[in-house]
């Protein structure tokens, strides 16, 4: 049984001090048994970064739909990236940002600043977006018991070395502003599942000492510095801009 305890050094072994900025990216199954199971470890991360930032992707394109239901509701449209950011963008204090498919939900004492107008750009890795603040704030991204084609990050860092993914004509979709105001947010969006590639980066960020092993609970998990990253893999990507092309189906 893991507890705040194990956690808290498994942590501070990865090279967390509890005062980064952290998008964390999770498979709770992975992490095994804890006190108080998912909201236990909800417990836990937000008290350990209770002077940094802690941010969870809280996707919402399996719900908001352009032809179904084309609204994103930040109190009400459910994440679909796993139990803790569904569970995480629920609770007090923390703050979504606006974006119908790919919001971010924050804690922390600047969170309505790094949140803030998402929903004012016409794809939602603008290097101005939350997205970008990333690379701003030298955030880390913490991958527990996932591997990185679950690192949505790496959509921004082809978006910003020039690699042609965005869709010809936007998605027409709209967000519920927090006054309760539905605005329309056109949205160019990333085509082809060039996510099922991303994990190729994993030795060549590891072997340039930007990606590091770790263990969260049970989880085999991974830590990488935002800004590093980008740099490197944008440099890669004007080499190679397929790096992340998925493979022809025979």
């Amino acid at each position: 049984m893991h507890t705040a305890q194990s956690l808290e050094q498994d942590l501070v072994s990865a090279g967390f001090s509890g005062g980064e900025t952290v998008l964390i990216h999770s498979s709770m199954k992975s992490i095994g048994e804890v006190e108080g199971r998912a909201e236990g470890v909800l417990d836990f991360l937000c008290d350990f970064f209770r002077d940094g930032l802690l941010v969870f992707p809280t996707l919402s394109y399996a719900s908001v739909r352009e032809t179904v239901d084309p609204v994103f509701r930040p109190l009400e449209t459910p994440a679909c990236t796993g139990i803790l950011p569904e569970l995480f963008r629920k609770r007090p204090g923390v703050v979504r940002s606006l974006h119908p498919l790919h919001s971010l939900a924050a804690l922390g004492k600047d969170a309505k600043e790094f949140t803030a107008g998402h929903e004012k750009f016409s794809t939602a890795f603008d290097p101005l977006s939350p997205w970008g603040k990333l690379v701003s704030r030298k955030a880390k991204v913490l991958l527990i018991g996932v591997d990185l084609d679950s690192m949505t990050f790496l959509h921004a860092v082809e978006q910003w070395a020039g690699v042609k993914i965005l869709s010809q004509k936007p998605l027409h979709l709209y967000v519920e502003d927090h006054a309760g105001n539905t605005l329309p947010v056109p949205v160019y969006w990333h085509t082809g599942a060039h996510s099922t590639r991303f994990h190729v980066a994993e030795k060549m960020l590891a072997d340039a000492g930007i990606l590091h092993y770790c263990v969260f609970g049970s989880a085999p998990s991974m830590v990488i510095d935002c800004c590093a990253c980008c740099d490197f893999l944008m440099a890669e990507l004007k080499k190679n801009p397929d790096l992340f092309k998925p493979e022809p189906k025979e």
